[in-house]
């Protein structure tokens, strides 16, 4: 995510193009998982499944990256700015610790392998493995938005089905 320039916008604002911003590249994250095959037989070792799981990688390290390094420091700030306790708010970032760990150890194992040109044939539980740490982080990063950033706003639409349901 590229560094926002927002100087003349209000905290607050600045905020929310970063939040908004950050759900787009969190969609972008979704329909790349959703795009891959439902099974992998270890018959598919095509230079585009490749290429499209590097991609995937990529993406992944740029949302994790862009919601820590970014994201989670903004709300935090809007907190502190708004006078809440920011000791729920390290609760919930060392909470998002263990999928940050699974993010990571995906991305390694797949560009070693991509590298590597290693079969694909742990892909599935790989994948699902992953889709259910992310499932819980997007739960723990909604509620830091919800908590944080929307307090006292209209809420939000409904949020979206289950990971599972979207890529079975």
């Amino acid at each position: 995510m590229a560094p926002l320039t927002l100087a003349p916008h209000a905290p607050r604002q600045r905020t929310e193009v970063l939040v908004q911003t950050w759900l787009k590249e969190r969609q972008q994250l979704l329909a790349q998982l959703c795009a891959l095959p439902d099974t992998h037989t270890g018959e598919d070792e095509s230079p585009a499944l490749r290429a499209h799981i590097q991609t995937l990688c990529q993406t992944l390290m740029d949302y994790i990256s862009a919601g820590y390094f970014e994201v989670y420091r903004e709300l935090a700030s809007e907190a502190r700015r708004d006078g809440q306790h920011p000791a729920w708010i390290e609760s919930v970032l060392r909470q998002l610790d263990a999928s940050t760990d699974a993010a990571l150890a995906f991305n390694d194992h797949y560009d070693q392998t991509i590298r590597q040109q290693r079969p694909l044939a742990e892909m599935p539980r790989k994948i699902a493995a992953l889709l259910e740490q992310l499932e819980q982080r997007f739960s723990l990063e909604d509620q830091l938005i919800l908590s944080v950033h929307l307090q006292g706003r209209q809420p939000p639409p409904p949020s979206a089905p289950p990971l599972r349901a979207m890529t079975h």
